[in-house]
């Protein structure tokens, strides 16, 4: 099986896909080109206070984290989510994203660099 960084966990993608690693490319590709996007533009709504946007935003590309291996951001995400729902207050809201997105910025560069590898494959 391929050698995949700790941060990802290897035991939830096998029982995902497998060992399917075209699959898993794929998943990551599109953890990439779509997830990641969308989490950039949520910083632009908690600062025009579109928090029920910030919420549906949240809510869509929740599943993408562990559907490439990152199952343990799960949580982290819904919680985020949730407190997007209740009307949070702004600085309170950017406080979270940013402490939440040192984690994501650094699964994103986990996922970029073993996409990398398995393109190489």
């Amino acid at each position: 099986m391929f050698d995949f960084n700790p941060l990802i966990n290897v035991q939830y993608l096998n029982e995902i896909y497998g060992d399917d690693l075209s699959i898993i490319q794929i998943m990551f590709e599109s953890f990439l080109e779509d997830s990641m996007p969308i989490w950039e533009k949520i910083f632009e709504e908690i600062n025009s206070q579109n928090f029920k946007q910030v919420s549906e935003m949240v809510h869509q590309i929740k599943p993408s984290f562990s559907m490439v291996g990152l199952p343990f951001l799960h949580p982290k995400i819904q919680d985020f989510e949730l407190n997007a729902k209740e009307n949070p207050e702004l600085n309170e809201l950017l406080s979270k994203y940013r402490i939440l997105s040192i984690e994501i910025n650094e699964a994103k560069r986990v996922i970029e660099e073993e996409l990398k590898k398995l393109k190489e494959l």
